[in-house]
């Protein structure tokens, strides 16, 4: 089609105003009729007119004729324009109604014409299949943009989502995203059913590889850290041997369908960059997050951030040593923060007088990350033996409130907590050490126990037990989520 001449074109602009052009085309919008037919616009051509037609920030440039190429696959030959694979609705292009199409046309030529016939579709959620939601698209549009048009609705990400035909409310094919059939070629048609299934991904075991369960729960614990995860899940290219062996087997654990991943390569960096935990030998979960995190720079920012005060990744929080049963998570955290003098070994000297004088030690929170860890320390070293504190410790799951124990007044930040991740420790027969892991799927709300291997779904209330170890928190949803500075002060007060 030709492009009108410019004396024509100038002719138009000036019989028409760009808040007349609006109103006209809002009245064809409102007054849609049942069965309308729908074209479709490039988006970016539609959004220029949007701007020349916007009455806040106007000023825009008229458009120039319509423009449909950069949507259109040029390498057919049927003679209709055809949309190009894998595009978009509302980011790509826009449909919108016969008049509004034949309107725009007049008033601004060229095109070509794209015309699409709309369908509805009724998806239910298998997660809940009380949820059906209807989902619009054209019966041309492809089976990649249906599945990207549910994960938008639903939230789920494109990789974890399987949609079929449900036809009868029965599952009668799964739609492959990759094909180059359209919704009519796969049989969709008006008002039929489609389910969307979602998978639970991120749920392999990792193989003990010889007295490394206090490994295997550590990298469980961060491995389903949010934050973490998202950062190293992307493409991007880490720096260290051991920041990309653990990059790697955190795409491993996510991406395969692998009921265990065994972490050997992973081992193998880490024996390197940290010499202490080389060889088959038993050690401490907490000792290893703390060497890790320290090694993998790119992440540590998620836990601490490094300012005058001292920085920390976990708070190590005493247990009474006395005969208790159970005591409350609030109890230690205000005695690991309360004042206490310092013996004579650790005299404070007085740069004044020049001598050394008794003092107390304080410790105040400052800011806290959005990951905490508390380290429940749970085990008495003397000079001839190492004894475990079995006390049952009552931590809060999904409302741990630390608000009033932040010292900076001048900071709205909330700090309300919700627990993720658990480390757990027990001591079997001959004393026999073994760790294991509880960490929680967010996207569904659901709870692991990762054993080495093996992964089993188990109800929230386990997580609390004698055998919890490292306690996991990131700052609740709705509170501001962007990664805070971990501070701790010390005071010293001379008496």
């Amino acid at each position: 089609m030709a492009i009108p001449n410019s004396t024509a074109f100038n002719s138009i602009i000036r019989f028409r105003s760009p808040g007349e052009e609006k109103r006209i085309v809002s009245e064809l919008t409102t007054s849609l009729n049942e069965g309308d037919s729908y074209f479709v616009i490039s988006k970016r051509w539609y959004t220029s007119w949007q701007k020349y037609i916007a009455p806040i920030g106007g000023g825009a440039p008229r458009p120039g004729p319509i423009d449909n190429s950069d949507i259109i696959d040029d390498t057919t030959s049927d003679g209709d324009p055809q949309l190009r694979r894998y595009l978009v609705e509302d980011e790509d292009y826009v449909l919108v109604p016969h008049q509004v199409w034949k309107t725009l046309l007049e008033w601004y030529n060229v095109g070509p014409p794209i015309p699409m016939t709309l369908i509805y579709l009724f998806l239910s959620d298998a997660r809940n299949v009380h949820n059906v939601t209807d989902i619009r698209l054209a019966k041309e549009a492809s089976i990649w943009e249906l599945y990207v048009k549910v994960c938008a609705n639903t939230g789920v990400s494109l990789e974890k989502a399987r949609i079929w035909d449900y036809f009868n409310r029965r599952k009668v094919k799964l739609l492959d995203p990759l094909s180059n059939e359209s919704l009519e070629e796969s049989g969709l048609l008006m008002d039929q059913d489609i389910l969307l299934e979602v998978d639970e991904v991120g749920l392999a075991g990792l193989v003990n590889l010889g007295n490394t369960c206090y490994m295997n729960s550590t990298l469980q614990c961060l491995a389903h850290t949010p934050s973490i995860l998202q950062y190293f899940l992307r493409d991007y290219t880490h720096q260290g041997e051991l920041t990309k062996a653990f990059g790697e087997l955190l795409k491993e654990l996510w991406s395969s369908r692998k009921k265990a991943v065994a972490p050997s390569f992973f081992k193998t960096k880490l024996d390197k960059a940290a010499p202490q935990f080389s060889g088959h030998y038993q050690h401490d979960s907490h000792e290893l997050l703390i060497s890790l995190l320290a090694r993998l720079h790119e992440v540590s920012d998620v836990c601490q951030q490094t300012y005058t005060y001292d920085s920390f990744t976990s708070l190590s929080l005493p247990l009474p040593s006395t005969r208790t049963w159970s005591i409350s998570l609030l109890s230690c955290l205000e005695n690991f923060l309360a004042e206490e003098p310092l013996g004579p070994n650790n005299m404070w000297f007085c740069p004044e007088c020049k001598e050394k004088r008794k003092a107390n030690k304080k410790l105040d929170l400052w800011k806290l990350p959005e990951i905490l860890v508390l380290h429940l320390k749970r085990f008495r070293t003397s000079k001839y033996f190492v004894k475990k504190i079995d006390t049952f410790v009552n931590f809060p799951i999904n409302d741990l409130d630390l608000s009033k124990y932040v010292k900076n007044k001048n900071d709205d930040q909330s700090y309300l907590y919700e627990l993720y991740a658990v480390s757990n420790h027990y001591i079997g027969p001959g004393g026999v050490r073994h760790y294991t892991a509880y960490a929680k799927l967010i996207d569904y709300n659901k709870w692991y126990h990762f054993n080495d291997s093996y992964v089993s779904p188990v109800n929230e209330s386990v997580v609390r037990s004698k055998a919890a170890y490292l306690l996991f928190y990131r700052r609740r949803v709705g509170s501001e989520t962007k990664a805070q500075s971990s501070e701790v002060s010390m005071t010293d007060d001379m008496d």
